[in-house]
């Protein structure tokens, strides 16, 4: 062995690196350069030959004592058995039975409408109730549709009442509030208009003879005989009439006798149902109560 030969290392030696020089400044020659590649080249190889012996008593280590390889994480079910399950879905109790809504009759889906119109014509009522008293609305205007919303709320009351009974009882068990639309659907039943009268250009003698027709016509049907009593739905339009004929004259004060019966007989009526009669004794007094108010009137035409 040259002196320039380094030992190699035997299989049961550990090979030792030599130590590295610290580098210099100094330029490398093309021999130096060449002996440093034969030098890694050597390392190389011996390192190779120390670890050679040791690779078939790795294998039989293996073959003796197999590792199965862990399953894909991939697969879908070996994540739901490696997940931990909650204790809800071991012992898992059983599904509440699904609820149906339950349909409703005909016979309710046509309550529900007629609770749904007659809310509606409460509320219209109020606002143009409302709208009359602010000057808003003319009173043609208003007449006209007040005459509207009465006549609807006419043909739905009785209904109604069979259902809900007092309709101010159902009026405040649905919140609300309308004070003016109370007074004018289920108090006079009739338009401001019919009952304060209007600023339209009616002469004072085509209103007293309004007036003079509407209380012969009504004393007239109380006169017959009525041992019976007479239907609601027969007296309260002549009522309503001669309320309304009686405040179109112009300048008549609302204090004459007789005066406040009439709307009271109105307002008793209006609060009726149609199948409703007045008996003998009720036909007589009111009778009685528009002769004295239509003997007012005539007293005071005479007087003024």
């Amino acid at each position: 062995m040259s002196c320039m030969e380094k030992p190699r290392p035997t299989s049961t030696s550990t090979y030792i690196p030599p130590p590295q020089q610290a580098p210099t400044n100094e330029v490398p020659t093309e021999a130096a350069a060449a002996a440093a590649a034969a030098t890694v080249t050597e390392t190389a190889a011996a390192t190779a030959a120390a670890l050679a012996p040791a690779a078939p008593a790795a294998a039989a280590v293996a073959e003796a004592s197999p590792v199965e390889s862990a399953p894909p994480l991939s697969s879908p079910t070996s994540v739901e058995e490696a997940s931990p399950k909650p204790a809800a879905s071991v012992a898992s109790a059983p599904a509440a039975p699904k609820v149906r809504a339950s349909a409703l009759t005909p016979n309710e889906r046509k309550q529900a409408s007629r609770a749904s119109e007659i809310y509606s014509i409460f509320v219209a009522t109020e606002h143009l109730e409302s709208a009359y008293i602010r000057g808003s609305v003319k009173s043609e205007d208003y007449d006209r549709h007040i005459k509207e919303l009465l006549k609807a709320f006419t043909m739905l009351k009785n209904a109604m009442r069979d259902t809900y009974g007092d309709l101010r009882v159902w009026i405040r068990s649905q919140g609300l509030e309308c004070p003016l639309a109370e007074e004018r659907l289920l108090g006079t039943g009739l338009p401001a208009t019919a009952l304060y009268g209007t600023s339209d250009k009616t002469s004072d003698g085509a209103a007293c003879f309004q007036a003079s027709t509407a209380a012969i016509t009504l004393l007239d049907f109380l006169n017959l005989d009525r041992s019976s009593g007479a239907a609601v739905d027969a007296l309260f339009p002549l009522v309503r009439d001669l309320q309304a004929s009686l405040v179109a004259i112009k300048g008549m004060p609302n204090t004459l006798p007789g005066l406040d019966r009439i709307l009271e007989w109105l307002v008793t009526l209006n609060g009726l149902r149609a199948s409703d009669t007045l008996s003998s004794e009720q036909c007589r007094q009111l009778a009685l109560d528009v002769e004295t108010a239509f003997s007012s009137v005539k007293n005071w035409l005479d007087q003024r």
